[in-house]
């Protein structure tokens, strides 16, 4: 074989050997291109369905988000419209209970206005007694010394026109004053007794109020009675229950005025008995006076002027009673008033 010959057979050899390593390449090139570009396939695949799940997710938070919100305002809706009516009723119940403390704030204005002005009619009726006084003093005593004499005349006259008739017993001047403080002894028993009652009845009434109330609101939470009432609304009714009640003032000043009266007729029956009573001087003092004095007659000692005085001083000790007694009606009368103006089961109380 020529050397021209070989030369072609290397060189063919090395073409051969270029052109398989060349295709080897090749070949390696284009599986290792369509591996990355299965890879990328894959991986857009795979982002576009993570994208997809994201989108979806997104769409669905939003959707939640937007029912959320729905929900929001509509609940913000019907709570602004529960709190406007909430609103609209406590305005309601504000303007009733306005109107309520109004009328009583009137009431107790007047209240106030007629204590005052029978305060200053008794103050004037009172200076008045004062000016009368001794004239009052006297027109009884003259009243007492004509009713004595009327007697004795009286008597005088039936033993006259009657000489076969015995003479009956004439009565002595302290024994018809001792009649006459009889008189007002019963009158002042009978005064006790209707006080006492008066009293206790107002007494029981106010005092009972408030146990009344909380046994109603006891039943009323139980929904026994008033279902379509509110606290309000029980409230409003006892007080003007407590309207209905008797306050007792005007017969706490008219017996003021009466006791004031039954003393003037004290110091009287004590002048009749022969002591003169200072103005100043109180009737126990007085009658202790008259008694002292009474007594240091001895021999000559008058046992009915004594009696007389032991009379006086019991119709005293009643007239001190009653005192106390007014005393006690008049707390009754403020806790009365009380329980219309501010009653116990008000803010200061409890139920």
């Amino acid at each position: 074989m020529s050397s021209w010959q070989l030369t072609s057979l290397v060189v063919l050899v090395v073409l051969a050997a270029v052109i398989s390593g060349g295709g080897w390449l090749i070949l390696r090139y284009s599986q290792a291109r369509k591996q990355r570009f299965d890879e990328r396939l894959l991986a857009a695949k795979r982002a576009a369905v993570e994208k997809a799940a994201m989108e979806k997710a997104t769409a669905e938070q939003k959707l939640r988000a937007k029912s959320a919100a729905i929900n929001r305002a509509a609940a913000e809706r019907l709570a602004a419209k529960r709190l406007a009516a909430e609103q609209a009723a406590a305005e309601r119940a504000a303007a009733e209970r306005a109107a309520v403390e109004q009328a009583i704030a009137e009431w107790a204005a007047a209240e106030q206005a007629e204590a005052e002005r029978i305060r200053h009619r008794r103050a004037s009726e009172e200076r008045r007694e004062i000016e009368g006084g001794e004239e009052r003093l006297r027109a009884v005593e003259d009243a007492i010394a004509e009713w004595v004499e009327a007697e004795r005349e009286g008597n005088r006259l039936a033993a006259t026109k009657t000489p076969g008739k015995p003479v009956e017993r004439t009565y002595t001047r302290t024994e018809a004053l001792h009649q006459q403080v009889r008189s007002v002894a019963e009158l002042v028993e009978k005064e006790v007794h209707d006080l006492e009652f008066i009293k206790n009845r107002i007494e029981a009434d106010v005092d009972f109020l408030p146990i009344e109330f909380r046994q109603t609101i006891e039943d009323w939470k139980a929904g026994k009675i008033f279902r379509r009432s509110t606290f309000d609304d029980l409230k409003l009714k006892f007080r003007y229950k407590a309207y209905s009640i008797e306050d007792g003032y005007e017969m706490l000043y008219l017996y003021n005025e009466w006791l004031s009266q039954q003393r003037q007729k004290l110091r009287v029956f004590i002048r009749l008995l022969g002591t003169e009573v200072d103005p100043l001087e109180s009737i126990q003092a007085a009658i202790e006076r008259a008694e002292r004095a009474e007594q240091e007659k001895y021999l000559e000692m008058d046992v009915d002027v004594i009696f007389t005085l032991r009379d006086v001083r019991a119709i005293l000790e009643k007239l001190i009673g009653m005192e106390a007694v007014l005393k006690e009606l008049e707390a009754v009368c403020r806790k009365r008033s009380e329980q219309i103006i501010a009653p116990p089961w008000e803010a200061r109380g409890s139920l």
